[in-house]
């Protein structure tokens, strides 16, 4: 693609690394200590995904959480080898490596940014090994039974996906300690040289004389919000708009459960009984709750909801729920995660075994034997066993105010509040909407059964529930949008079951568009498009996405089909640290649409962070 680039728009300015990582660097170097730090990977998926391929070519971190992909201060860690995982099977407390033993420097990060390996370009190994067609692809089952493999559409894929976080890398521990590690599970593993721990930010060991703390990190994709099903031009296809979390796993902890199945006759084309436990909390203004993490509940009707943020002196409350459309929806209110102790949860120790060689931009590690057994999840509590009751269920799906569509990266909720004083609304499905349609491009199976709901009461207690209607009424739900810069839509609207003999579908309900978060001030982009061959394209879309997140998109079948044309993206976030974006262009000719689509992208910085405006003349090839 041949870009070029006027007015506010431009290549963001390099920012300088900072001098603490610096001299904590040196200070690692010295004294006969180092840190090292392991990377994973966990997932959720609807069940209509048998697999989610992610291939990793790259892990980098930054001090800054608004340091964009082209500034300063990035540690970077490419991979020897590409590595891929299925968010299907890494799920539900099991865990697949990304990276093992990076060199990366004491200190605080406020951002991870995971570098794909593209659909587009040639298989990888790891890839194949797995049985994926593409490096980065979805899987899913569509309503007649059918099984497609699709490539899964990224946004800038060179720019990768960036996280918000808050992860710390300790100082190496000095000093001479006993002849074991505390490993991850809290056993102890048998070492021939002395160590030192610090339990609460990562295990320590030394090998040939070198004291080395080990921190083990954690991504988390949760696909029930990042993957983004659509249909243009005759062609169904699937975005990865990332909303990923990272997480410190020593400052983690998690909730699991065991289901009773056996009063229901559920299945879903990955194996599993279709149900989803979400790990809620209230919004900021406390008018709703929203999802932190989801995970599946396995065959066998038991779950493991972690990682999860533990706080390391005060106790953490979630509350969870169980939803599916087969059953009816189980809340279960104020579980405690307990903050985390001094026995090394969630710590992986340095253990003997085989050398590894691990290559990275700093230091290649040779030699010297690596933890990268299976995690195991720890300082977990139990919600014991609890028996689901079967429901009907129906379908719903949106539409939008004319003249007013949704952000293009944003996501319909449907809420559900308990009876009784002080309730305030609980997500009890969400679905990201078709960006180029403003509609859900697979309905929303919904409950219509009434809800369970009871309240924690100590790890493997029974919980008594109560099955009451929920305030809306039994199969009635509020509907409102939710976009990342933006506020929160209205719980004002609401979808019912159909009452009509052998209707299972709702009628659409109507959602207006959102009003910007406070902060955000509204930014303009104007993109002259262009094809270099004339007549080549005819339809298509740009794209304008954040960290791998897709924020507005607009159609440029117009430009095209007149040989060039400007199109604007109005009421673009703009006007915070956060206002740096990238656009992908994807362009088809009406006559072939599968045979000419093209996915292009410009690989300059739009910065809105102090402009109101920017434009850019884009040629596609």
């Amino acid at each position: 693609m041949i870009v070029k680039s006027h007015g506010a728009q431009g290549p963001s300015m390099a920012r300088p690394q900072t001098a603490l990582l610096a001299s904590l660097a040196v200070l690692a170097a010295l004294g006969g200590c180092s840190n090292r730090t392991n990377v994973s990977a966990i997932g959720n998926t609807p069940p209509l995904y048998t697999h989610v391929y992610l291939t990793a070519q790259a892990v980098w971190f930054n001090s800054s959480a608004s340091a964009g992909p082209d500034d300063g201060g990035w540690a970077q860690f490419p991979l020897s080898t590409p590595i891929t995982v299925d968010l299907v099977a890494d799920s539900g407390g099991n865990f697949a490596y990304l990276a093992t033993d990076l060199r990366l420097a004491p200190g605080s990060y406020s951002q991870v940014r995971f570098i794909p390996v593209d659909a587009s370009t040639p298989l990888t190994a790891s890839a194949q090994t797995l049985g994926a067609t593409y490096n980065m692809e979805a899987d899913y089952v569509d309503s007649s039974g059918v099984t497609h493999q699709l490539p899964l559409e990224l946004l800038n894929p060179d720019k990768g996906l960036g996280i918000q976080t808050s992860l710390t890398v300790p100082i190496g521990g000095v000093g001479a300690g006993a002849l074991e590690g505390t490993s991850a599970t809290g056993t102890t593993t048998s070492t021939t040289t002395t160590t030192a721990t610090t339990p609460s930010t990562g295990a320590t060991s030394s090998v040939g004389g070198e004291t080395t703390t080990t921190s083990e990190f954690a991504l988390n994709v949760d696909g029930a919000r990042d993957l983004t099903a659509f249909t243009y031009g005759g062609v169904s296809g699937v975005l990865l708009s990332s909303h990923a979390s990272a997480y410190n796993l020593a400052q983690s902890g998690g909730i699991q459960g065991q289901l009773t199945l056996t009063n229901l006759t559920l299945t879903s084309a990955n194996g599993t009984p279709g149900i989803e436990v979400s790990a809620e909390a209230l919004t900021p203004d406390g008018t709703r709750h929203y999802v932190v993490a989801s995970t599946p509940v396995a065959a066998d009707g038991s779950f493991t909801l972690y990682p999860l943020a533990a706080n390391s002196s005060n106790n953490v409350s979630y509350d969870i729920v169980i939803h599916g459309a087969g059953i009816a929806t189980i809340i279960i209110k104020d579980i405690i995660v307990p903050p985390v102790g001094s026995s090394g949860i969630g710590i992986s120790s340095l253990t003997s075994g085989a050398s590894t060689t691990t290559s990275t931009t700093g230091t290649t590690n040779t030699g010297t034997s690596i933890d990268d057994s299976p995690i195991t999840p720890a300082n977990l509590v139990s919600v014991g066993t609890l028996l689901p009751r079967a429901a009907s269920s129906y379908t719903a799906n949106i539409a939008t105010a004319a003249g007013a569509p949704l952000p293009a990266g944003a996501e319909a909720g449907f809420y559900q509040t308990l009876s009784g004083s002080g309730e305030v609304p609980y997500v009890i499905e969400a679905n990201p909407i078709d960006p180029f349609n403003q509609v859900l491009a697979n309905p929303q199976a919904l409950s219509s059964g009434t809800v369970d709901s009871g309240t924690y009461v100590s790890s493997g207690a029974t919980v008594t529930v109560v099955s009451a209607a929920p305030a809306e009424g039994a199969g009635t739900y509020r509907v409102a949008a939710s976009a990342p810069f933006y506020a929160n839509g209205s719980l004002g609207v609401t979808v019912s079951a159909p009452t009509a003999t052998g209707v299972t579908a709702a009628s659409p309900v109507t959602l207006g568009t959102l009003a910007l978060a406070s902060g955000n001030s509204s930014a303009t982009v104007s993109a002259t498009v262009k094809a270099a061959t004339a007549g080549k394209y005819d339809h298509g879309s740009i794209m304008l996405s954040q960290g791998g997140q897709l924020v507005a998109s607009a159609p440029i079948d117009a430009a095209l089909q007149a040989g060039g044309g400007t199109v604007q993206l109005t009421g673009v976030p703009g006007g915070t640290a956060s206002s740096i974006y990238y656009l992908t262009v994807r362009a088809w000719n009406s006559s072939d649409p599968a045979g000419t689509l093209t996915r292009q992208w410009y690989e300059t910085a739009l910065d809105l962070s102090s402009a109101s405006s920017a434009s850019v003349e884009l040629t596609l090839n």
